[in-house]
């Protein structure tokens, strides 16, 4: 009898870890899911001040030489992902084109996906710098 209040307790106790634990899980998840929709707002209108900014200054010549860093566009985005893939515009589907932050990267990033050819293609794009950060194919 005692033996088996004993297992009654340890089943108890570790049922009640394992549902901490999955509270856990699910807690930290949507914490860093709201952070990076956080991120990826603040950054998304940091670089479309920035873009607002950029054409103010193009009316100004002198601000066109001392403006070093250009963001690329959406547009611009997707064209380095087909050149790389050296594939018309006219032949893929399902086009997204996205400015998200990315905690592998640290920063905001186009990601910049499409179908072609029964394939998905997925492309990370640095927004500063035109480069290609990472890209991946699967299955569609």
């Amino acid at each position: 009898m005692k033996e088996n209040k004993i297992k009654n307790i340890i089943i108890i106790t570790l049922f009640i870890v394992i549902i901490l634990l999955i509270i856990a899980v699910i807690y930290l998840g949507l914490k860093n899911e709201f952070l990076e929709e956080k991120y990826e707002y603040l950054n998304e209108n940091k670089y479309n001040n920035s873009e607002v900014n950029n054409n103010s200054n193009n009316n100004n010549s002198e601000n066109v030489e001392n403006n070093s860093t250009q963001n690329i566009s959406r547009d611009e985005a997707l064209d380095i992902a087909l050149k790389d893939l050296k594939v018309d515009k006219n032949n893929i589907r399902d086009l997204d084109i996205e400015l998200e932050y990315k905690v592998r990267y640290g920063k905001t990033i186009y990601e910049v996906s499409f179908d072609y050819n029964y394939f998905e293609y997925e492309y990370y794009i640095d927004p500063d710098s035109g480069k290609i950060l990472d890209s991946f194919k699967s299955l569609s």
